[in-house]
């Protein structure tokens, strides 16, 4: 029976962070079901086939603003419904959505949502969770972030999230409780578009500061993706992270990477992709 992995990510505009992220992450799973992947055919609808095991990988974005800016570029990107269409037509009996990402906030539930319209078009269509899907993932990710990012206990770090209306906000809160119990209490969760937020940071930042003088603080994404979010809202001439630190009087050292950046991070969706494959 032929099976399909539909790789499902919010996306992003920015060329060089798609490229070493998001591409990154395609890669890692052609490469698991395939063995090997030309660079070429990332960002094709189908990015590579195991004829032994006849399994073919696609990818999709959730993000319509994204993928109508990038097909202006000349760059084609499939909405979900698109990609399981095609799917379908390719013959594919068997589908296993990976869902890159972070919480299941709103973009998640709206891929849920789409791919719930075709259930019954497959004989077995199978999602893997978001990175933080449970309260119990914040304990698995605080251990990746120690190894990739190496906080140095001489700095304060500031990682940016994005924030959601949704009730998933809570991870946001539960990872900086996850952080503190692993003792790293200078490690700061903030979002951009909910709490906890930079005001909070700063505030606990602040007291520090007059409790033992200046130090250094480190502000990069906890994000996947380093794009439009990172570059403005965080490390932005105006009005971001970086210039409200910078004009509080701290000393700032910025780190412009998504966490997709880092073969470790990318490690958890090829581990719960194989866990589901099992």
């Amino acid at each position: 029976m032929k099976k399909a992995i539909l790789i499902v990510s919010f996306g992003t505009s920015h060329k060089d962070a798609r490229e070493k992220s998001l591409d990154c992450i395609l890669q890692d799973i052609a490469k698991y079901v395939n063995g090997t992947i030309a660079d070429e055919m990332v960002n094709q609808d189908c990015l590579a086939t195991s004829k032994e095991k006849e399994i073919t990988v696609y990818q999709a974005y959730t993000s319509g603003m994204i993928i109508r800016a990038l097909a202006n570029e000349g760059v084609r990107i499939l909405t979900v419904e698109e990609a399981v269409e095609r799917i379908l037509a390719d013959g594919c009996r068997e589908l296993i959505v990976v869902s890159t990402h972070m919480i299941p906030g709103i973009e998640y539930h709206k891929m849920l949502e789409a791919l719930n319209r075709y259930r019954s078009s497959f004989d077995r269509l199978t999602v893997t969770p978001t990175v933080l899907e449970k309260q119990q993932d914040c304990d698995i990710l605080v251990d990746v972030l120690r190894n990739i990012l190496r906080f140095s206990p001489e700095k304060e770090y500031i990682l940016m999230g994005h924030g959601t209306e949704a009730d998933a906000n809570v991870r946001y809160h539960q990872m900086q409780e996850a952080l503190i119990k692993a003792g790293l209490d200078n490690v700061h969760i903030a979002s951009v578009e909910a709490k906890p937020d930079l005001e909070e940071v700063m505030e606990r930042l602040d007291s520090l500061r007059k409790r033992r003088g200046a130090f250094g603080v480190v502000v990069q994404p906890f994000m996947v993706v380093a794009g439009e979010h990172a570059k403005q809202d965080m490390a932005g001439e105006k009005d971001s992270y970086v210039a409200r630190l910078r004009e509080a009087g701290f000393q700032v050292e910025v780190v412009i990477a998504g966490l997709g950046e880092y073969p470790e991070f990318r490690n958890i969706y090829l581990e719960r992709l194989q866990k589901v494959m099992k």
